[in-house]
């Protein structure tokens, strides 16, 4: 009877896959896009993240109002993501998902509501 050999994976390549992958899906710098549906109305919202220096911050454009709201605080924990906007009372809390490409989550000002934001495409450089 042949015997059978199993063949045992890399483990060189798997642990720079589960180092890289993380790294790479928890990149919240850029800029996201969403709507926020309140009192009867849309809102249309931009959310701006960057990290310099190992310090993130935030600007937040309520593109309907003419507004721009810069982030008290941002933090981020694994997959979340919490940013706080004390001179409004607001905060938005989501979860990045796993390509990278939306925030799920909720925008609480008062009262809480579902806010998913969309990363939008980096601006062509002329």
């Amino acid at each position: 009877m042949p015997s059978i050999r199993f063949r045992r994976p890399s483990l060189a390549l798997g642990a720079a896959l589960l180092i890289a992958a993380p790294a790479l899906a928890q990149t919240y710098d850029g800029d996201w896009a969403g709507a926020l549906s309140a009192g009867g109305q849309t809102l249309h919202l931009e959310l701006h993240i960057k990290t310099e220096g190992g310090t993130s911050s935030a600007v937040l454009d309520s593109l309907d109002q003419g507004a721009t709201i810069p982030s008290t605080a941002v933090k981020t924990d694994g997959g979340e993501l919490s940013v706080l906007f004390l001179p409004i009372g607001g905060e938005f809390k989501a979860k990045l998902s796993a390509d990278g490409k939306t925030l799920d989550g909720t925008w609480s000002q008062g009262a809480t509501m579902p806010l998913v934001m969309t990363r939008k495409a980096p601006a062509a450089s002329k």
